[in-house]
């Protein structure tokens, strides 16, 4: 199985689109690893995780062939996860000719975003606990708790191979991490996790993200729970500039825990 993450920032990107603080600055200054567009990332080439505003710019830098996609899963409705336009772009007006439609699952309510485009489509509406087969890969939809009240992440398997995509979602997703302990027959190779707040704490009551600090106790609660071992590689992802941390400061940040830091671009071969 092979795992790219295509972007790795939150929604407002960073360098962020309006701002200039430090760490903007400097991550404009420094660039490479540093220069992150919003989140998504792609399976072996074929399975594409979320239709994210910047899938366009990272098809031109990164080299992606989006011809080969076979199928796409979507987390939740919100902006930065969900670009309905690029469907518009299978149009035949386009190319000359007709583009296979395209099988697209996700929460319900995705759906009313892409019906002007559904019939470039085959959409399927999914529910936490659903499992399903894409044209190569085998499914498990997982509840997120989020301020997208139908949020999903999921588990993706294909050959005796896994990959846990765990964005947008808080620490407290109790019912996930339940359904992972239960389901989960052999350790999961690769688990990412939502960092969108780095190493600031949470505020108060907070649920839809995590930081450093859930990241290291979500971890030791899979390793716990038999759902990861010390094969798995643990990666987190889905920065926002707030957390001022450059990437080389992350990296060193979260070395003695074992846990690796994305990039945009970053591939993952298991």
């Amino acid at each position: 199985m092979k795992i790219q993450w295509l972007g790795t920032a939150a929604a407002e990107g960073w360098p962020a689109v309006f701002c200039t603080c430090e760490a903007c600055i400097k991550a404009a200054q420094l660039g490479g690893k540093n220069i992150r567009t919003r989140a998504g990332a792609i399976v072996d080439d074929v399975l594409l995780i979320d239709l994210n505003p910047d899938l366009y710019a990272q098809k031109l830098s990164l080299g992606l062939d989006l011809c080969l996609l076979k199928d796409i899963i979507v987390t939740h409705n919100h902006g930065d996860h969900l670009t309905p336009l690029y469907i518009e772009f299978r149009k035949a007006v386009y190319y000359g000719k007709a583009l296979p439609v395209i099988p697209i699952y996700g929460p319900y309510d995705i759906m009313d975003d892409l019906m002007p485009y559904k019939e470039y489509l085959e959409m399927h509406t999914v529910e936490a606990g659903d499992e399903f087969d894409t044209a190569m890969h085998h499914v498990t939809v997982l509840p997120a708790v989020h301020s997208a009240k139908n949020g999903k992440f999921y588990l993706i398997e294909r050959e005796g191979k896994s990959f846990l995509y765990m964005h947008d979602t808080g620490f407290q997703c109790d019912e996930a991490l339940e359904m992972l302990k239960q389901r989960v027959r052999h350790p999961i190779d690769v688990i990412s996790m939502d960092c969108t707040y780095g190493p600031n704490p949470l505020p108060p009551n907070y649920t839809s993200h995590m930081g450093f600090a859930e990241n290291i106790k979500l971890k030791e609660r899979f390793m716990r729970d038999g759902v990861a071992d010390g094969h798995t590689r643990f990666v987190s992802n889905h920065f926002s500039h707030n957390g001022h941390m450059l990437h080389e400061d992350m990296c060193k940040y979260m070395e003695p825990y074992g846990i690796e830091i994305a990039y945009d671009g970053m591939i993952a071969e298991i």
